[in-house]
């Protein structure tokens, strides 16, 4: 899977051309409905073909520009390795596709820029978070997105984790004849009334130890940091922990034997929360500034595209599937709305989300019904 990137976006982006073509479609990952991915993908190039023959492209000319895309239809090994959407962008010399892990809708667009916006829900859906798993067993730290998870490697941590054997367990193992399995704070449950002094004094010695690792490791203290242990261990682990941003939720229970993929959707459960909970927190603001201070939003779609070009989004709201053609004159300062889709014309909420963005505004593409107003984009604006 090509890695999307803000680079990848911003290369994108600065494509200008009289026809660049754009194509979104959901993809299946296995099972019969994959044979649907073909389908798809031609119905979508039939609708381009029919569209560049509207321009007044000729045959040879519309097959040449479409041959790379074609190829991709009778590609076996190519269907074999989907995510859940393909993202395809088309000019006269440029050819490239994405396979992301985020559902697309079916769309095609001819515009003199690509579409972006469906990437951008893509991209500021890819917030970091660490996930560490606790156990006398092993202890893992992840990093993580929504749609990804990776381990970080730490010697130093396998040490600590090797190293450690709890006093109880010494007793064990001189008053056993077959010595006493590994049980420890991972296995055995405990909770923390039950633990003596010196149980906890190792335990809580471990896990600061645990700890001085883990904020060596994070290079990105404002990311949240999951826990997946049982509870006492995060309580003991959260008292010990320099790390601020440990989130109050946790997964409960004993993470050792988990694998990684359940790892990260029990993760996602407390993640998407936080998300959620920030979009609220934002839309609520929206709301709170159109009543008190209704100068610090806005909410004309022309007047978003000046803004954006001039840094004044701060955080802007618009709609998943809603396009609105035209053209914006850089010089002139001067946005004329066309509702025409043509090779010649641009989607103007794409074209303020993407400004919005390199400005460095917060941008929330998002299902219309779900925008803060009946409107398809609005914006808060910076002080």
């Amino acid at each position: 899977m090509k890695k999307l990137e803000l680079n990848t976006i911003i290369n994108l982006s600065n494509f200008e051309g009289k026809t660049l073509i754009s194509i979104y479609m959901p993809t299946f990952r296995a099972g019969i409905e994959v044979n649907q991915n073909r389908i798809i993908l031609k119905n979508r190039l039939n609708e381009v073909e029919e569209k560049l023959s509207n321009l007044g492209y000729i045959k040879r000319d519309i097959d040449n520009l479409l041959k790379p895309a074609y190829r991709l239809v009778d590609e076996t090994i190519f269907w074999q390795y989907q995510e859940d959407g393909l993202a395809i962008f088309i000019s006269d010399d440029f050819f490239t596709y994405f396979t992301l892990p985020v559902k697309f809708k079916e769309l095609s667009i001819v515009s003199n820029r690509f579409y972006i916006r469906p990437l951008l829900k893509y991209f500021t859906q890819l917030t970091d978070f660490y996930i560490l798993t606790l156990s006398q067993e092993e202890v893992n730290l992840y990093e993580a997105t929504p749609f990804e998870i990776n381990k970080i490697d730490s010697p130093k941590i396998d040490e600590i984790v090797k190293n450690f054997v709890p006093g109880n367990e010494l007793h064990q193992e001189a008053t056993s004849p077959k010595g006493a399995a590994r049980g420890g704070f991972g296995g055995r449950m405990h909770s923390l009334h039950e633990l003596s002094k010196t149980e906890k004094i190792e335990i809580s010695n471990f896990l600061r130890n645990i700890d001085k690792e883990v904020c060596k490791l994070i290079e990105d203290t404002k990311k949240p940091l999951i826990i997946y242990s049982v509870e006492y261990i995060y309580s003991m682990y959260k008292e010990v922990s320099s790390y601020k941003n440990i989130l109050n939720e946790y997964i409960k229970g004993s993470p050792v034997g988990v694998q990684t993929k359940e790892i990260h959707e029990k993760a996602l459960e407390i993640h998407s929360k936080l998300i959620e909970a920030k979009i609220n927190e934002d839309k609520n603001k929206f709301l709170e500034l159109k009543n008190a201070n209704p100068q610090l939003v806005c909410e004309d779609a022309k007047e978003l595209v000046k803004l954006s070009y001039t840094g004044n989004i701060e955080i802007l709201f618009v709609a998943e599937d809603y396009q609105l053609f035209g053209k914006f004159d850089e010089e002139k300062f001067e946005v004329e709305v066309t509702n025409e889709e043509t090779g010649l014309s641009t989607d103007l909420f794409d074209l303020t989300a993407l400004k919005t963005l390199f400005n460095g505004g917060k941008v929330y593409v998002m299902e219309k019904e779900n925008l803060p107003v009946e409107k398809p984009i609005v914006a808060i604006l910076r002080y």
